[in-house]
């Protein structure tokens, strides 16, 4: 997908310091055979650290 957003088949438990816990859990999940997990993706923390230094009034919206 990009080095800033990874899809739930890329991830794994050893990306959680990139993805976070959810989003690591999240890709374990999706391959493990006969538990569903929609087709999803995870923006990187890289990723979202420059999107909040670039427009810093986005964390007084969220």
């Amino acid at each position: 997908m990009g080095s800033h957003v990874l899809g739930f088949q890329e991830i794994d438990q050893t990306q959680v310091a990139i993805v976070g816990g959810k989003g690591a859990a999240l890709g374990e999940l999706s391959r493990i055979e006969g538990i569903r997990v929609p087709t999803g993706f995870c923006v990187t923390t890289d990723a979202f650290r420059r999107i909040m230094a670039e427009a810093p009034s986005i964390d007084e919206r969220l």
